[in-house]
């Protein structure tokens, strides 16, 4: 995410935070104030986190980069961690992959597949941990079917006790990626748009 990017990418994440915690509309104004800031401060972990912005060319669209489909944030290691994350809490030395959302009218084109691959890659090339983490919401089916597909298995899940505080429960979920090999490729396949990008 280049700084010019930055509001784009605040109105994506804040859209996509309100609409999964069924906060109303009103609530959207705060939540972009606090998104922000907190993008401010992961840009000081870089290059030990990084987030990815994923664009959409359509086949009928003119130049430039498109569309903002979707993002995603990587941590790479101890030093790139979040300092309160969701529980259960993966461990802080293994890469991270969370605050994955795809902008809502372009779901289930294929897009949260591509920045999740995109993801993997570059923690193959950037880390020399194999074992990779992420959180989903047990009432997240879509994104739980989505993980399982790509490998990732539930090692842990939140105890019962954290509704009282109001909050969903969540799957740790853990995939072991291989060997990374020269021919790494994102696989494109399922999608609608005739070109996606993934960026950092």
């Amino acid at each position: 995410m280049r700084p010019d990017e930055t509001d784009v990418t605040v109105k994506l994440l804040s859209e996509s935070f309100v609409e999964s915690m069924k906060l109303p509309d009103w609530y959207l104004p705060l939540v972009s104030y606090l998104v922000k800031q907190y993008l401010f401060e992961r840009r000081a972990a870089i290059p030990h986190a990084v987030t990815l912005l994923g664009f959409v060319k359509w086949k009928d669209g003119g130049g430039g980069e498109g569309e903002l489909a979707g993002t995603v944030e990587i941590c790479f290691n101890k030093r790139g961690a979040n300092d309160s994350p969701p529980t259960p809490t993966p461990p802080k030395d293994s890469p991270y992959i969370c605050n994955m959302t795809v902008n809502k009218p372009l779901r289930r084109r294929g897009i949260g597949w591509n920045l999740l691959k995109a993801s993997e890659e570059l923690i193959s090339q950037m880390s020399c941990v194999r074992e990779v983490y992420l959180h989903c919401r047990m009432v997240d089916s879509a994104p739980f079917n989505m993980y399982t597909r790509a490998g990732y298995n539930v090692v842990k899940t939140d105890s019962i006790l954290v509704l009282l505080l109001l909050q969903s429960r969540k799957h740790l979920m853990l995939k072991k990626l291989p060997v990374p090999t020269n021919d790494l490729e994102l696989e494109m396949s399922g999608s609608d748009p005739e070109h996606v990008q993934v960026g950092a």
